[in-house]
Order: C-alpha cells, then structure tokens, then sequence
C-alpha cells in the first residue's frame, strides 16, 4: 500500500518521500517536514494524522468504491 500525504492548502498528492516512509512506520522525528511546491510547510504529526486516516476501514472501502468511478474502461 502506497502511502501518500495530501497538501491542506493546494490538494496536491505528494508520495515517495522518505519522511512520509519514516511517519508510516513510526520512526522519525517531530521536527521533520516537508514543503510543498506551493510553499506549504507539512508537519510532521500532519503527516502521521493523514496516515493514520488513510488505514480507517471506513476510508478504504470508500477508495475502493471510488475506484469503480474512476475507472477507465
């Protein structure tokens, strides 16, 4: 499962990051960030707070779902 953080200002996805990999597992620090290409400044606990929403039962059934609608056939 690919984890991914959303960027609260502009929505943009932002993946393959290794503080992202770190936050998932627990390891890193709170002093960590990232930057957005619009200039928004992620935290580190914002990142775990996505991650955390992201492993809901509810969320992935409804990504599963949204899979669906978006499929090109």
């Amino acid at each position: 499962m690919e984890t991914y953080v959303t960027c609260p200002h502009c929505k943009r996805t932002i993946s393959n990051d290794p503080i992202i990999d770190d936050a998932a597992t627990g390891a890193g620090s709170a002093a960590r960030s990232i930057t957005c290409e619009c200039g928004e400044r992620i935290s580190y606990w914002v990142i775990t707070a996505q991650l955390r929403k992201q492993k809901t039962v509810g969320s992935r059934v409804q990504k599963w779902f949204r899979s669906f609608s978006t499929a090109q056939d």
